[in-house]
């Protein structure tokens, strides 16, 4: 009995021990974003400029615990966006369905108990489910637009208002469209009977959202006639949601979904290089379930989406200038860059300005979180309809605007056109990998690091060296060695690969002191070795063959990695030393001699 009771006991302290927790940790800058990524302690989940949650078995200072067990007793968490003025009514009224794990003045993170769990008023909330969230690794060059192409502005004149009027107002008369009413089902068939007469392809995905199958996504593909395996991608949610009464949602999301399908209707009459995607997406407002599912199987099928470019919401305007607010995270600057570009060019004259959005989100983060680039061009988001979830999200007092909702149109169509009808291939570069420094000769930082990422489409040329945003030097190794710093000097550094195509990708930023101990290579030298670069064995001989050599091998931090001792000459292993630059200790008689020696296999 006494063994059963320790046992049980065993278990008991092994479970605890091995438990994740589910954590919040607060982002510093992009710097410590990617730092975050490469904790091997941490599987991250979902991720802003602001915070990540994730959930790990090894907790430190920087984290918030949210839950003690992660995902245990759930399929997913909530991330709900809701003022602080809002969050005591929408939390008394969800108290049974959901538990407060965390609340700020924008935003409360929740665990459900209960699939009648809703969103606040506030447009977007986001399930975090458990699987990997994925940085965006590659970097890409996107189209240079520098003029008008009268191609392209041939195809904007022809976005039309009253088509774009005419599916608001269908959509309009569901008078509902949450994700599993038979309005919603209505609106998905109407949406594939559309993109079936352009003579799409045209599939449907099913999926649930908190146990409850929803209306399916419609993803309609135009095939591309040189690079049909590369895709840019447009979307919107089709879905509409409200506390009470009817959610006829014609501005959010009938405009966004007219935005598509006006875009449809128009590139589908022409052949395009690159394949164009269009796609609405059921259950947004339940926590971007659709674009979700639709953006993870694209991860999980390794398909080549140079970006996705969200629609939803654009018929309500402030003031009296169109003007655009655009959504994204800085890990997709890019993207961004580009939409502001096309814009300087077709529309110079309005107003484009990146934002960073605290009261909602949209189906641009489920592409963000799968790895691909996708930014959501919206309206002002200090005053964006304030009838959105209500009864009154109609013609005429939400959309009151059907300028703008063409000229946002004109926009998406813009942005996948330039780039659906490039001639060149996307040129794709990666950046030099897991940058560090060593100080341990005076006056000199040396720094390492690993080749880049496979994918890149050119082949590198060199490695260029910048300390304090200068270029300083370039290799054609792994490694660099500045010795223009003073003992004690500090700098920061970082890598550009450099590729045969014209692509540039920089690695992270390390700063590098030059403070180790005070060891300099000796112009004699009584102990030679050889080769250098060595790859598994290492020959070290002495010129004095009457004493002891005792050698020292170090690593890049100083730690002694192998030692031994010989008189004249020796032959060493060192297949288990990992590639890098190493220091090699001689010490004979009272002399002690340090040589660099590079591992490269």
């Amino acid at each position: 009995m006494k063994k059963i009771v320790l046992l049980l006991m065993a278990l008991c302290v092994s479970i605890i021990t091995f438990a994740e927790h589910f954590v919040m940790i607060n982002v510093k800058n992009q710097q410590n974003l990617e730092d975050l990524f490469k904790r091997s302690e941490l599987i991250i989940h979902y991720y802003n400029d602001d915070f990540v949650l994730a959930s790990t078995n090894k907790l430190a200072e920087d984290m918030i615990i949210l839950d003690d067990e992660a995902f245990g007793s759930t399929l997913n968490y909530f991330l709900v966006y809701c003022n602080s003025y809002q969050q005591k009514t929408y939390l008394d009224r969800e108290k049974n369905n959901a538990l407060l794990l965390y609340s700020n003045d924008n935003f409360v993170i929740v665990k459900p108990i209960s699939n009648n769990f809703r969103p606040a008023h506030n447009d977007g909330m986001v399930a975090i489910f458990n699987k990997p969230a994925y940085l965006v690794q590659s970097h890409r060059n996107f189209p240079l637009v520098t003029e008008e192409n009268p191609e392209i502005r041939s195809m904007m004149n022809q976005v039309n208002m009253d088509s774009i009027e005419t599916i608001v107002q269908h959509l309009q008369n569901y008078g509902i469209r949450i994700f599993n009413t038979p309005q919603a089902y209505e609106a998905q068939e109407w949406i594939q009977a559309k993109f079936e007469s352009l003579g799409l392809e045209v599939e449907t995905q099913n999926f649930t959202c908190n146990g409850q199958t929803s209306a399916p996504n419609v993803i309609a593909i135009q095939r591309g006639t040189l690079y049909p395996d590369e895709y840019v991608v447009c979307g919107s949610h089709y879905d509409s949601y409200s506390f009470y009464g009817n959610c006829p949602g014609a501005d959010d999301n009938a405009t966004g979904t007219a935005s598509v399908l006006e875009t449809a209707r128009i590139l589908s009459q022409y052949e395009f290089e690159r394949s164009i995607i269009y796609c609405t997406f059921g259950c947004e407002e339940m926590g971007l379930y659709g674009s979700d599912a639709y953006a993870t199987r694209c991860r999980q099928e390794n398909m080549d989406i140079i970006g996705y470019f969200n629609n939803d919401m654009n018929g309500y305007l402030y003031g009296e200038d169109i003007h655009i607010d655009l959504i994204y995270p800085n890990t997709v600057e890019a993207i961004g860059t580009y939409y502001m570009n096309v814009a300087s060019v077709y529309f110079p004259e309005m107003q484009v300005r990146h934002v960073n959005f605290t009261s909602g989100d949209s189906d641009h983060t489920s592409f963000n979180e799968s790895g691909y680039m996708g930014i959501y061009p919206f309206e002002d988001v200090n005053n964006y309809s304030p009838y959105i979830h209500t009864e009154g999200d109609t013609i005429g007092t939400s959309v009151n605007s059907f300028e703008m909702s063409q000229r946002y149109c004109q926009m998406n169509l813009a942005c996948v056109t330039e780039i659906a009808i490039d001639g060149s291939q996307v040129i794709i570069c990666n950046p030099p990998l897991n940058l560090g420094q060593v100080h341990l000769l005076k006056g000199s930082v040396i720094l390492t690091w690993d080749y880049p990422q496979p994918g890149s489409t050119g082949n590198i040329l060199r490695y260029d060296v910048y300390r304090d945003n200068i270029l300083i030097g370039n290799s054609t190794e792994l490694y660099f060695e500045d010795n223009d710093l003073a003992v004690g000097d500090s700098a920061s550094y970082y890598v550009a690969a450099v590729y045969d195509d014209g692509c540039e990708a920089n690695s992270d930023t390390v700063v590098g002191i030059s403070s180790f101990e005070s060891v300099e290579e000796q112009t004699y030298n009584p102990v030679s070795m050889f080769p250098n670069p060595a790859k598994n064995t290492l020959t070290i001989t002495s010129q004095n063959e009457q004493s002891t050599v005792e050698v020292n091998i170090l690593n890049m931090v100083g730690q002694l990695v192998k030692s031994f001792k010989f008189n004249k000459t020796a032959t060493v292993n060192i297949q288990e030393l990992a590639n890098g630059v190493y220091f090699v200790k001689s010490i004979q008689d009272d002399n002690i001699v340090t040589n660099k020696l590079l591992i490269k296999k």
